[in-house]
């Protein structure tokens, strides 16, 4: 399974799935899916995962080639393209 931009915020931050899924108030079966590229996020959860990671919103939406942000003593650019958002086709 090839790595997800979501599934890679989620570990740098340290976030369990049930405290992201709550997070966007959704189950967590869904936020796998989300997270999966099954489904698309919708305005409402890009922009609470947006709080969640300190970012834009827009780059969940895949509206951006990257994102810059700063946790703490550490400041990361992600490239986008990198990671595959949808299902595999192999």
């Amino acid at each position: 399974m090839k790595e997800t931009l979501l599934r890679k915020l989620r570990e740098e931050f340290k976030y369990d799935l049930d405290q992201v899924a709550a997070k966007i108030d959704s189950s967590v079966e869904d936020y796998l899916e989300i997270e999966n590229g099954g489904k698309r996020l919708d305005i409402l959860q890009a922009a609470k995962l947006g709080d969640l990671y300190n970012i834009n919103p827009r780059y969940l939406l895949e509206l951006a080639e990257s994102i810059n942000y700063n946790f703490g003593s550490h400041s990361r650019t992600i490239y986008t393209q990198n990671y595959f958002e949808g299902k595999d086709e192999n």
